[in-house]
């Protein structure tokens, strides 16, 4: 089988809730400097540590929120989600084929729409989305993705009925 590869990412950047995660982030940090400052007086260094960390974790969240894209590769019986950051890849969940028990459409998914242990899209729109679940260590986990349909007929070929 050839290698499929496949990124995902948003149509639009959602410019103004960016804007307003930026300013909600400083006034967090700026919430956290003048509490930290009156709990943490006497230790400055602590106080800094905190503002430092949070700066890093906020800017984090929105740099992984915002800015990111999704990949789906097939390739050696094997159906790979990643996370892409700039041009770095994070390997989010590794699928052999024979743990995949079925993928489906969102629309058919029943009660499974709501269950899912993973969620490889970046919108709220489940339109042309997919629902599939997988066995691993005698436990189901449930994911969401949105594949072409290049792929998902790929993928049903090589799924066990």
């Amino acid at each position: 089988m050839a290698s499929l590869n496949e990124i995902v990412e948003r149509k639009d950047k959602p410019v103004l809730k960016i804007f307003f995660s930026f300013i909600g982030s400083i006034m967090l940090i700026d919430f956290i400097m003048v509490i930290s400052k009156r709990l943490i007086g006497k230790f400055p260094i602590v106080s800094n540590l905190l503002v430092v960390f949070s700066v890093i974790i906020l800017c984090s969240l929105i740099i992984i929120k915002f800015f990111s894209k999704y990949s789906y590769t097939l390739e050696d019986k094997q159906l790979i989600f990643c996370r892409l950051i700039g041009k770095r890849s994070f390997e989010m969940l590794r699928l052999n084929f024979n743990e995949i028990l079925y993928v489906k459409p969102y629309q058919k998914a029943g009660n499974e729409k709501t269950k899912y242990d993973y969620k490889f899209i970046l919108d709220s729109d489940f339109e042309n989305s997919y629902v599939g679940e997988f066995k691993r260590e005698g436990k189901h986990y449930l994911f969401i993705f949105k594949p072409s349909s290049q792929m998902i007929n790929e993928i049903n070929r090589n799924v066990k009925k």
